[in-house]
């Protein structure tokens, strides 16, 4: 079959056995699932065996991109990675199964050139090894003078220098430790796996994966995809913001954006003129990384001038990152909280995690671990050699906590705990818009690229119906989103955070980056997606039925986690409902224009309506006349 869009081709790693197989996209997989995202969760079903631990070779690591990767349009880099998590996520040790996001500048793009969409990955090297997959080829290669010797930058340099063009997704000592929050990166700057990723990938021997091929990838109708990459570009710039976004990336929005992720432990004037995009500007180097085809170069990079950390040079999606991780560990010094993202970033280990955990350690026992630099380095020295205290932090919260004797769910300074993991963001100090309620519901305690409109704070009501109105709801569906919630607001958030998803569903499986519908309804929606995806593909969708594929996929994402055990209510973070103290005021969950307090009822509420909304019964289990609809129904539990 002739593909467009698609290469058309899965790779079968077993890394055990050293065999390679190579197979065709299946085109039902196509038709049900778009790609990426959506594939990925549909080939793990099939290759994954319920209650694997996520450290055997049994787990399965699949990586996908979508149709729409690798093309002229803006933003089309996404990569999703989906695995087992390591992360201890209850009490009782359940995990959930993880579909990290990552955009790329050549990793996804060059996988596609090389011939695969997928890639399918079990078993366990008996030596460090890397993949390099080129031209149709896959092949296992050995890796032990990386592992080790070379952190993540040094790796990827390392392939670098051979091949310029090359995609590389590397680990560096949290993933080769077996850190649970470790991640991989790919192409310097793009974090894959908040929730252990790079774990995983170390405890396969699997050092990197390296992308390279010049196969191309064909459109069906290249003269209405230029057309449409053209037209969408004009408006892309004429948005007010792009130009800061090319200076500054995410960090432009700073007066919008600042106090969404302010965490009050020094008043907001005082960490604003601290930490504010002036004293960044210091800190700037070259000029931002982008991803394939993107017009905003959100990822930025930091270098440290003169002083103790003299030539450093790290990158990250957003100078808030260092920013609230010296909030939150109190580090009067810029370049502290640079050096502590750097030593992240090479080691692959999640920033916000290791922040929090050192927040919570240093605040919990400060007469052995007093709040002061020098302690965060040897705290996090000894994460990455498992030694002491460390060997307890690496575990995560869950083992942590019988460490210290403490209840994580109760940290009032964090910023709570879903599933296992600390959340982004406090929903206190944001607000519980339709965002934050899908860390709630993601079987992935994350919001996983569900922005829109709705991120940036107190937005006309007006302006949001008009943008979930290109959503491809049905009339009926957004009379019941915007229909005033007496235990709400305004709307009704929980409706909202289905549709949501969905989209965020659509987005991750054809390969495009969410951060376009920021600006509005004139740049990238489902719309616009759904003449995308006919002009690249020669499938016509309309945007209701690509919505429609959104449903099934994220279903199908369900199901695989009550697969592995979570059968019960979603439930928010304890420390959400617990009014927050602040040198700017008490700080509590509010709903989305901050007129109402939310309770523990309310959001019982809410998540009833959630449930109904997707047509799942009070516990969150799909019924089977849903799964009939979405063509699902060889997936229910029941059979």
């Amino acid at each position: 079959m002739k593909f467009f869009g698609y290469a058309g081709k899965i790779a079968h790693i077993d890394l055990s056995s050293q065999k390679i197989r190579i197979v065709p996209l299946s085109t039902s997989y196509i038709s049900e699932f778009l790609g990426g995202y959506g594939i990925n969760n549909r080939l793990f079903w099939e290759y994954q065996k319920p209650n694997t631990d996520p450290f055997s070779p049994e787990n399965t690591i699949a990586i996908g991109t979508g149709p729409l990767v690798g093309t002229l349009i803006p933003g089309a880099g996404k990569v999703v990675g989906t695995t087992k998590s390591p992360i201890i996520a209850s009490p009782d040790g359940l995990h959930f199964i993880d579909n990290a996001v990552v955009g790329t500048r050549r990793f996804g793009p060059m996988l596609k050139n090389a011939g695969f969409d997928h890639l399918i990955i079990t078993g366990k090297a008996e030596n460090p090894v890397y993949l390099y997959i080129n031209e149709g080829q896959v092949q296992i290669k050995s890796a032990e003078r990386l592992w080790g010797n070379r952190d993540i930058y040094e790796t990827t340099d390392y392939f670098i220098r051979e091949n310029p063009l090359v995609g590389v997704l590397a680990i560096g000592k949290g993933g080769e430790h077996l850190v649970r929050y470790a991640l991989a990166i790919a192409d310097y700057s793009g974090h894959l796996g908040k929730f252990g990723f790079g774990a995983v990938m170390g405890s396969k021997n699997l050092k990197a994966i390296v992308t390279w091929g010049t196969k191309g990838i064909k459109v069906a109708h290249p003269a209405e995809v230029l057309k449409l990459v053209q037209a969408i570009r004009k408006r892309i710039l004429k948005v007010p913001l792009v130009k800061q976004f090319q200076d500054l990336g995410i960090t432009s929005g700073w007066d919008l954006q600042a106090p969404l992720v302010y965490e009050g432990t020094l008043p907001y004037r005082a960490w604003k003129k601290k930490f504010g995009p002036r004293i960044w500007r210091n800190y700037k180097f070259q000029q931002n990384l982008a991803c394939n085809g993107c017009i905003l170069a959100c990822r930025t990079d930091y270098h440290i001038p003169e002083g103790p950390f003299k030539g450093i040079t790290s990158f990250t999606g957003h100078h808030f990152l260092p920013a609230r991780l010296a909030l939150r560990l109190g580090l009067a010094n810029p370049a502290e909280a640079i050096k502590l993202l750097d030593l992240c970033n090479r080691a692959g280990v999640c920033l916000f995690t290791v922040g929090s955990i050192l927040n919570w350690v240093t605040r919990s026992i400060p007469d052995a671990f007093p709040r002061q630099y020098s302690t965060y380095i040897d705290l996090f020295n000894q994460i990455l050699s498992r030694k002491d205290i460390g060997k307890d932090m690496a575990e995560g919260w869950y083992p942590l906590s019988e460490k210290l004797e403490l209840d994580p769910d109760a940290f009032e300074e964090g910023t709570g705990l879903i599933k296992g993991a600390d959340t982004i963001q406090d929903g206190r100090t944001t607000t519980l818009d339709p965002q934050r309620f899908t860390y709630l519901t993601n079987p992935r305690p994350h919001h996983g690229g569900s922005q829109s409109i709705y991120t940036l704070p107190k937005m006309a009501l007006k302006i949001l119906q008009d943008d979930a109105s290109h959503m491809g709801l049905s009339p009926d569906e957004l009379a019941r989103i915007f229909t005033e919630t007496p235990y709400y607001g305004k709307f009704n958030v929980a409706r909202y955070a289905k549709h949501v998803e969905d989209v965020m569903a659509v987005h991750n499986s054809l390969g495009t980056c969410i951060v376009y519908t920021l600006f509005g309804t004139d740049v990238i929606h489902i719309e616009k997606l759904s003449e995308f995806y006919a002009a690249v593909t020669g499938i016509k969708l309309t945007p209701q039925e690509l919505k429609h594929c959104g449903e099934r996929i994220f279903t199908l994402y369900k199901l695989l986690n009550i697969r592995e055990g979570w059968t019960s209510r979603d439930k928010i973070s304890r420390i959400w409902l617990t009014p927050r103290k602040t040198p700017d005021g008490i700080k509590k969950l509010m709903d989305y224009y901050q007129e109402k307090e939310l309770s523990a009822d309310d959001i019982e509420r809410l998540l009833d309506d959630y449930y109904m909304e997707r047509g799942w019964n009070n516990q969150g289990i799909p019924s089977k006349e849903k799964l009939k609809e979405l063509n699902l129904l060889e997936f229910s539990m029941e059979n």
